[in-house]
């Protein structure tokens, strides 16, 4: 079986597409799996906020044109980066096991920030989050490949710190960058964060079947969990909503966390159940959420986005 693998050019996302098909051969030996790089707008554009190139598919659409046009066969994505609605006629085939789904700061720890200390971050929920903890941080845009983050931090080049995803920093061998690794119940991560998506056209049962056999189904359980949650709110990734997924004798308890933009309030619940209960749990959540408030906190988000001319 011949599988063309669908991936961005960024060293991560390299390593992905490779972790993705060694996995595959080490299921099927006789699978030829070949890498075929693609870009995304997300890439093409380094300057603008990630929100103001449209959020949501920035970094996966082209991904998705070429496996509907089956020019490639399979997508790996950062899950995180992944519509929560997929297109008609494709499928979120696995889901391998997570890695560390936290953030880490790199350049400070939490107990280091201060007001006008330089934060870069393009996300705007790292940034809510940060001032729900400092008010008055100086928090800065910065997009770009992890390397080059870290060094502008290292240097103190336009900022003293960033955030990034320790599942990053871990796969590309620089966790040790990081000067804190944070804990989801103060810093809740991004839904599908540290986890990967291998995506696949909803026709292709037998690449399917495949697929599933290096599928991590407790890494499954909670990415359904964390998605429908942002289904339920009507939310993309490029919002600030933070979750956190953990687990008791094969319970889930899932929390979510919505953050005003300019810190200065948030709204925060749990639900727990069953691991095959995961898209009612992530449903409850997001329920509980809306009825607290949350509503309100995203439609604030939407009308700062309109303001400025972008996108949710």
């Amino acid at each position: 079986m011949e599988i063309r693998l669908g991936t961005r050019r960024s060293d991560l996302a390299r390593w992905q597409a490779s972790h993705v098909a060694n996995l595959i051969r080490g299921v099927e030996p006789a699978a030829e799996v070949r890498i075929v790089f693609t870009s995304s707008v997300g890439d093409r554009d380094r300057r603008s906020s990630f929100h103001q190139f449209g959020g949501v598919g920035a970094f996966t659409k082209e991904g998705e044109d070429r496996l509907m046009r089956k020019e490639v066969d399979l997508v790996v994505h950062s899950l995180k980066d992944l519509p929560t609605r997929l297109r008609q006629g494709l499928v979120l085939a696995a889901v391998p096991k997570r890695e560390d789904a936290r953030d880490a700061i790199c350049g400070v720890t939490l107990d280091q920030l201060r007001p006008g200390l330089r934060v870069g971050t393009g996300s705007i929920r790292r940034k809510a989050q940060l001032l729900a903890l400092c008010n008055g941080l100086d928090v800065r845009p910065i997009r770009g490949n992890v390397s080059p983050r870290l060094r502008k931090a290292k240097i103190r080049d336009g900022i003293d710190a960033t955030l990034l995803a320790a599942a990053g920093l871990s796969r590309l061998g620089l966790l040790h960058e990081a000067s804190q690794v944070l804990d989801a119940n103060v810093f809740p991560y991004a839904a599908g964060q540290g986890a990967l998506a291998a995506e696949a056209r909803e026709e292709d049962t037998e690449l399917i079947a495949l697929l599933q056999k290096i599928e991590d189904r407790k890494s499954r359980t909670e990415v359904d969990a964390e998605r429908a949650l942002m289904r339920s709110l009507d939310a993309g990734c490029s919002l600030p909503i933070g979750v956190s997924a953990t687990w008791v004798a094969g319970t889930l308890t899932l929390r979510g966390q919505v953050t005003h933009p300019d810190g200065q309030s948030k709204i925060a619940d749990e639900c727990v159940g069953p691991a095959d209960q995961a898209e009612a749990i992530g449903r409850r959540l997001g329920h509980k959420l809306l009825q607290q408030g949350a509503g309100e906190i995203l439609k604030a988000v939407h009308r700062m986005m309109e303001v400025q001319g972008v996108l949710p």
